[in-house]
């Protein structure tokens, strides 16, 4: 019995937050899988590493933007199909968190988080769907989270440590944010069954990346480690091929789903 990695060749993907962690693993997966892949984020010199480390055949290339503003979203489009004459797959990956106590979350934080995680997402799908349409198997994949479920915040919230008068750490536009993406999901895929799109998501658990270790203590790490089932955190390579999978023929009648990758916290 042989396997094969699932089919993404010949077509082309626009990943955004591609410079680092999940996202770079994302579009070095779909260079390795034959698929030529646009990506944006902030930084151009993390997508130039990015681009670099591509392993082909499928091509990779940067193109710095912010998503958070449209003229940027137009433009990223418009880099793609001018690269690669055509937009099979687009992959809603840039995020941004906030760690600041429940009562010092300014508007301004709320705001951020909410751009990048979910404005974002919805409006460049909506500037992608033009090409999309014209796919003869159009794919959107959203990465949202597994901490987009309430039920599962509160597991979380319990693993911080406290922070004197204002309470524990809290994440409420993070949360909020990936939730919507759940519910976003599940929109735009009936929404755009019509035109033989399908829109799916990808949800991690705990995810080992730069991001990460650099977010919270060691010790709160080493918690929420222990608090999953199987262990250990995950690898950006592992959500990078359940993102492949959705993206792939295989997965041409799988459409408003969640993909949980999280080793297993959802169990609780």
């Amino acid at each position: 019995m042989t396997t094969s990695t699932p089919r993404a060749a010949s077509r082309a993907a626009l990943v955004t937050g591609a410079g680092s962690g999940i996202g770079r693993a994302i579009a070095l997966a779909f260079s390795a899988a034959g698929t030529d892949c646009l990506i944006t984020g902030r930084r151009a010199d993390r997508l130039a590493g990015t681009a670099a480390a591509a392993p082909g055949p499928g091509r990779i290339v940067a193109h710095p933007s912010d998503m958070t503003r449209g003229d940027d979203r137009a433009a990223a489009v418009a880099a793609a199909q001018a690269a690669f004459g055509r937009l099979d797959i687009l992959v809603n990956n840039a995020g941004v968190s906030s760690l600041a106590p429940l009562l010092d979350v300014t508007e301004d934080d709320w705001r951020r988080v909410m751009a990048l995680n979910l404005d974002a997402a919805f409006f460049l799908s909506q500037a992608a769907l033009p090409l999309l349409r014209e796919s003869p198997a159009g794919r959107i994949v959203n990465i949202g989270s597994v901490y987009g479920g309430l039920a599962l915040n509160a597991a979380l919230y319990d693993a911080f440590p406290a922070d004197g008068p204002r309470g524990p750490v809290r994440q409420p536009a993070y949360h909020t944010s990936k939730g919507g993406i759940r519910n976003l999901t599940r929109d735009l895929a009936a929404a755009v069954a019509r035109w033989r799109i399908t829109v799916n998501c990808v949800s991690p658990g705990m995810i080992e990346t730069e991001q990460s270790r650099g977010l919270l203590s060691p010790e709160v790490n080493a918690r929420l480690c222990a608090m999953t089932p199987l262990g250990r955190f995950g690898t950006p390579g592992e959500i990078a091929a359940a993102v492949l999978f959705l993206a792939s023929e295989e997965a041409g009648f799988v459409t408003g789903a969640e993909l949980v990758a999280d080793g297993g916290w959802s169990i609780w």
